[in-house]
């Protein structure tokens, strides 16, 4: 399960916007979360702002911490990354079969938009779910040393 800190900045009815300062590592096991913050570029990503429901009453300057469910991470990666391509790959056979080359180049164009839209589809339908984060009241731990 993934876990990063974040910031109350906004609340409005039963629900609030949180930042999450620059980019969290992707595990909790990262050593190195510098490596996460740069994009190939080299430019520093910035905050990043969730907009969700608030079922812990928290309000604004409040520290809270945003959980990510267990598999969501590996299930967006695997629709990002291997749907569009398994149509693209699809449609440029179908192309193939039926008309040569030129066929094969316009089903692979039409594979990978239809790869996109339905990510965009599933993105909408999450966004709508909800349950992609949840949030959880940051726990401090307190621990005074004994006087001697």
């Amino acid at each position: 399960m993934s876990q990063c800190d974040a910031v109350v900045v906004e609340a409005s009815g039963g629900q609030v916007w949180v930042e999450v300062s620059g980019r969290a590592s992707a595990c909790g096991s990262c050593k190195n979360t510098e490596a996460c913050q740069d994009s190939l570029l080299g430019i520093s990503a910035g905050p990043r702002r969730y907009w969700l429901e608030n079922l812990i009453g928290a309000r604004v300057g409040d520290r809270v911490q945003l959980t990510v469910a267990e598999g969501t991470l590996w299930s967006a990666s695997l629709a990002s990354y291997v749907l569009p391509v398994l149509l693209a790959i699809g449609g440029a056979a179908i192309g193939q079969s039926v008309a040569g080359d030129s066929s094969a180049v316009a089903g692979t164009v039409i594979g990978l938009a239809c790869g996109l839209v339905l990510l965009r589809l599933k993105e909408i339908r999450a966004r709508r779910h909800g349950k992609l984060f949840s949030l959880h009241v940051q726990s401090t731990e307190v621990r005074f040393k004994e006087s001697s």
